[in-house]
């Protein structure tokens, strides 16, 4: 019997980061299927699809949604969308001890979740 495996999709997947409270940092998302959308969860909310995420658990959504859902100027989402690949990096300015967690990346693919990566951020304190 043979079995057809996906290739993977996200090339840039987001890493488990530590970072001192006040600094910046950038979590990486990036798939090299251009026509996918990334989404970003600020904890593992979604399992096969998003109906257990709460509006405060986004940190970003495509789709026509367009925006960061995170209340925060401190929070920004970079895009960059080419002939090859989808980047959605997510960069937290003066980084807070709250900010700590897991931060999940969704790809997905005409509304179907095709892969997630996840990382957890750590903020240590002053």
């Amino acid at each position: 019997m043979l079995y057809s495996v996906a290739e993977p999709t996200l090339v840039r997947r987001p890493v488990n980061t530590a970072v001192v409270q006040g600094s910046a940092v950038t979590l990486e998302c990036v798939s090299d299927v251009n026509n996918s959308t990334i989404f970003w969860f600020n904890r593992l909310c979604v399992i096969n699809n998003t109906s257990t995420c709460k509006r405060s658990d986004y940190i970003y959504a495509g789709f026509g949604l367009s925006g960061k859902y995170r209340s925060s100027r401190r929070f920004s989402v970079i895009e960059v969308n080419n002939a090859t690949h989808v980047t959605r990096n997510v960069n937290i300015n003066s980084t807070q001890l709250s900010d700590a967690g897991v931060y999940l990346c969704v790809e997905y693919d005409g509304g179907d979740i095709r892969q997630t990566s996840s990382a957890q951020l750590v903020v240590l304190g002053r």
